[in-house]
């Protein structure tokens, strides 16, 4: 089983992503890849589905598939959606974000 580190969403690891949704009143989900074969998630306690994609990576775009229909579906907790809200989602690794403000000292205690 994989520690989450958030309770929904896409998740990077080492060696592929790690996707939980909640939908508590579907009885099947899949995630579609863009380039890729879908995954089917895994159902679990209190309505979540739960699985993993082997070496999908940062910058894999996605939909959910809901009770096996034809409808594609954005993910609800993606982090990225880079062609709005209607489009496909995205899978950030955040760890790959460079931080640009490590000299930032804050601001005083007089708010300037």
């Amino acid at each position: 089983s994989y520690a989450r580190r958030l309770p929904v969403g896409a998740e990077v690891t080492r060696d592929g992503t790690h996707f939980r949704v909640w939908a508590p009143i579907r009885s099947r989900v899949a995630v579609v890849l863009e380039n890729g074969p879908p995954v089917e998630l895994a159902a679990e306690p209190g309505g979540y589905f739960s699985g993993f994609a082997p070496r999908v990576r940062d910058g894999a775009r996605y939909r959910l598939r809901l009770d096996g229909g034809s409808l594609l579906v954005p993910d609800l907790a993606s982090r990225f959606q880079p062609d709005g809200p209607h489009g496909p989602s995205q899978v950030v690794d955040p760890s790959r974000f460079r931080w640009t403000d490590g000299d930032w000292t804050g601001v005083s205690d007089r708010g300037q």
